[in-house]
């Protein structure tokens, strides 16, 4: 009889432990908006892009979660028109916090990027560049009733354009669903 007993008490914690991390398991899709500041140091020039996002996700339980996304942006310094789009693959690792309805990740950022920025004056291209790059960053996740999410986020990026080191700032705001 205890054999029994202790056999479905085995059981029913390890079951229970399973259904917990599936419901913390799914895919994630999402739509935002980004703003990418960029920061020339060789010719001492700074400008800023705004766009959307579009973000795919997956979180492999209440930690990890990988990431794929598409940041494309718009800006304009002087007569200058800028062009911008960003490609990331990334993981995010932090801990969810969980409440009745809700839950919040806080967490951070390593992933991959490739970076392109395009130049144009009254609609003739004059110029472009891109570079690929490991990059960090944070955020924070808000999920309501298992289903609805709010992404906010700030990643640091190294890039290089003919030996010269650029840096670009990207914040997103990210609004999406869970399945």
């Amino acid at each position: 009889m205890k054999l029994v007993q202790k056999t479905l008490l085995v059981a029913s914690l390890l079951s229970s432990t399973a259904l917990y991390a599936n419901a913390l398991e799914g895919h994630r899709i999402g739509l935002g908006f980004n703003s990418t500041s960029i920061d020339d140091v060789a010719f001492d020039s700074k400008h800023s892009t705004s766009g959307f996002t579009l973000a795919y996700g997956y979180d492999i339980n209440d930690i990890v979660g990988i990431n794929l996304s598409l940041n494309k942006g718009s800006g304009s310094e002087s007569i200058l028109d800028i062009d911008t789009s960003t490609f990331k693959f990334d993981t995010d690792i932090g801990y969810t916090f969980h409440m009745e309805n809700a839950s919040i990740k806080p967490y951070g950022v390593l992933g991959f990027a490739k970076f392109k920025e395009e130049f144009s004056v009254l609609g003739q291209d004059v110029g472009k560049w891109d570079d690929s790059t490991i990059f960090v960053g944070l955020g924070t996740r808000a999920t309501f009733n298992q289903h609805f999410y709010t992404d906010l986020r700030l990643d640091f990026m190294n890039l290089k354009d003919s030996g010269d080191n650029i840096f670009a700032d990207q914040f997103s705001f990210t609004v999406g669903y869970k399945f």
